[in-house]
């Protein structure tokens, strides 16, 4: 079998058979899947641009939040989280807040914790919660969250969830 390579009669066999299968492949496989991938990415396109229409639709702040750096003003828990549990629908009665003062650790950066009691709760809205502070503060870290389910209630979950957040 290894004389068969030395031979030029087998290259002069195996080119053209290569080259002739290439374009079959290519009519046959290449082009069909080349067209479905496209197809898919402009439909993902859209989807996203439609999605990107309607976050903004809901939360045209965003865009000037990313321009303008705002240095003057601190980060407050009471003013975050009320902004965002009136976003997630979430009723002032229903959660309890207490943070702590600011501390300075090594380094000189400070950080603040705070924790955070929300009576009932659905898996949704804790998510969207959860996430919504998280992406509007990013030096906001959730350092634990506990959810515990509330008997005889279908998707109903009492959260304790405990804040640090660092300057």
């Amino acid at each position: 079998m290894k004389e068969i390579y030395k031979k030029p009669i087998f290259y002069y066999v195996l080119v053209p058979i290569v080259i002739g299968l290439w374009p079959v492949w290519l009519f046959s496989v290449g082009i069909p899947v080349a067209e479905k991938n496209l197809d898919k990415e402009i439909k993902d396109y859209t989807d996203a641009r439609n999605l990107i229409g309607e976050i903004l639709n809901l939360d045209p702040q965003r865009l000037d939040y990313a321009s303008s750096k705002k240095t003057g003003e601190d980060f407050d828990y009471t003013t975050a989280v009320d902004q965002v549990t009136r976003l997630c629908k979430i009723l002032p009665t229903s959660y309890r807040l207490s943070s702590s003062p600011i501390r300075r650790i090594k380094g000189g950066q400070k950080n603040q914790d705070a924790s955070m009691t929300i009576d009932k709760i659905d898996i949704g809205k804790f998510s969207k919660f959860l996430s919504t502070m998280h992406m509007r503060w990013s030096n906001l870290q959730c350092t634990n969250a506990t959810l515990t389910k509330i008997k005889g209630e279908k998707d109903a979950w009492k959260a304790d969830i405990r804040f640090m957040y660092y300057e």
